[in-house]
């Protein structure tokens, strides 16, 4: 009698876990959404002419990104225009200067190889 409650359990567990649901299908900052995670509800908003825009992550939990709107955002939702936006802005950019990073890291290591094989190297079999 202990196997058919035991089997009925494995069976709810699924769907006793907290799935991350997103009504605008994830960022879509020119659409009103609400993401619901552990039957907590969030709302994208207005926050000065950006966005707050709740989204679900890989992982399945709800988060959020800032993102500008170019013309103005109004009711959770960023608006279109016909016209020339007001300014230009970028998308969302997590790493603004990664390229001039990667160039500086490397000369530096040519430079170190430089110095270390023709400099250093050389002092040594003197």
């Amino acid at each position: 009698m202990k196997y058919p409650i035991f089997i009925l359990i494995l069976l709810l567990i699924p769907f006793s876990l907290a799935i991350c649901e997103d009504t605008d299908s994830g960022k879509d900052k020119y659409e009103y959404g609400l993401v619901t995670d552990n039957e907590e509800i969030y709302k994208d908003t207005c926050t000065d002419d950006n966005i707050k825009e709740y989204f679900c992550s890989m992982d399945d939990i709800a988060t959020y990104s800032i993102l500008p709107c170019v013309n103005g955002c109004k009711d959770g939702a960023c608006q279109l225009a016909n016209e020339q936006p007001i300014q230009m802005a970028p998308e969302e950019d997590n790493y603004p200067n990664l390229e001039l990073y990667l160039y500086i890291i490397a000369l530096v290591v040519i430079i170190g190889l430089y110095i270390y094989f023709f400099k250093i190297k050389r002092k040594k079999h003197y």
